[in-house]
C-alpha cells in the first residue's frame, strides 16, 4: 500500500515589516508617557494624544468657536443677500455708477469674510477629527507638542508657531 508523505511545514517567517512594527511596538510599551504610537493597519508611527492636555476643555473651546462662526456666517450671509435686492440695476449716471461699484466692493468684501469664516470652521472640524484621533495638540508636521498658550488663543492650530509661520512662507 502506497504510503501517503507527509509534509512538512515550516513556520512562515515574519516579513520585515512586521518585525518593525513588533518592534516599535514592544519599544513604545514603556511606563513612561510614549510620544508615538503603532499604526498596526500601516505599521507607521503616528503621534499619541497628549497627556498634558484636558480636551474636553479644548472641546468646549472649539464647540464655542464653532457656534460664534456659524451665527457670524448667517449674519454675513443675509446681509449679503439683503445686499443683492439694493443693487442699482441700470447704472446711468456717475452717482449710480459709484453706488454701483460701493455695492459691489461691499459684497465682495462679505464673500471674503464668509470664505475666511468657512476656513476656520474647517480648521476647527479637523481638530475635532484629531482629538478622535487621539492626536489634538501635535503638529501636523513636525510631529511636535502645539504649546498650550498657542491652544488656549488658537485651539484649532493643527501647526507649531514655527510650521506656521514656515507654511506662510515667513
Amino acid at each position: 500500500m502506497p504510503t501517503k508523505a507527509t509534509a512538512k511545514t515550516t513556520p512562515k517567517k515574519p516579513s520585515r515589516k512586521a518585525v518593525k512594527t513588533a518592534a516599535a511596538a514592544s519599544a513604545l510599551s514603556t511606563d513612561s508617557a510614549p510620544a508615538e504610537a503603532v499604526n498596526a493597519n500601516a505599521g507607521e508611527i503616528k503621534p499619541q494624544q497628549r497627556q498634558d492636555l484636558d480636551i474636553g476643555h479644548y472641546r468646549q473651546l472649539l464647540l464655542d468657536e464653532m457656534a460664534r462662526l456659524e451665527e457670524e456666517r448667517e449674519y454675513v450671509r443675509k446681509n449679503n443677500s439683503d445686499m443683492d435686492g439694493n443693487l442699482p440695476e441700470d447704472a446711468e449716471g456717475e452717482d449710480d455708477t459709484a453706488d454701483l461699484a460701493s455695492s459691489l466692493m461691499d459684497k465682495e468684501m462679505d464673500l471674503s469674510v464668509e470664505e475666511e469664516i468657512e476656513d476656520t470652521m474647517s480648521a476647527i472640524e479637523h481638530a475635532l477629527r484629531k482629538m478622535e484621533d487621539g492626536t489634538y495638540g501635535i503638529c501636523d508636521v513636525s510631529n511636535q507638542p502645539i504649546p498650550k498658550a498657542r491652544l488656549e488663543l488658537i485651539p484649532w492650530a493643527s501647526l507649531t508657531a514655527q510650521m506656521q509661520a514656515m507654511a506662510e512662507g515667513e
